[in-house]
């Protein structure tokens, strides 16, 4: 699949249900944190492709991937995480923070 075509929501979808361990590494490269965490999320993700998504250095993007069930790697710990953005559990696609009620009443 050629996905250097495809746009933010056909990302979104591939990332969240592909099995391909080739479409996987292309899109943990990818520019944008939505569609990497949308990988993160993946239930089909191996722990190869995990682990570079745990050192994402996007905390939204590395705390998703510790949380997947399939990573069976030290887990860190992430009590300390007070950003309503980073612990959110919406959905990635169509996502619009500016109007988050979590993040106006959050303290940044």
């Amino acid at each position: 699949m050629i996905l250097g075509f495809k746009n933010i929501d056909e990302l979104i979808d591939i990332a969240l249900k592909t099995t391909s361990f080739e479409d996987m590494l292309f899109l943990t490269k990818h520019p944008s944190m939505i569609v990497r965490r949308s990988l993160a999320k993946n239930i089909n993700i191996n722990q190869d492709i995990l682990n570079n998504l745990i050192n994402d250095p996007v905390l939204n993007v590395s705390y998703v991937a510790n949380k997947n069930p399939n990573n069976k790697n030290f887990r860190f710990l992430f009590d300390d995480v007070q950003r309503p953005c980073v612990i959110c559990e919406k959905e990635e696609k169509d996502l619009v923070c500016e109007n988050c009620d979590h993040v106006k009443d959050h303290n940044f």
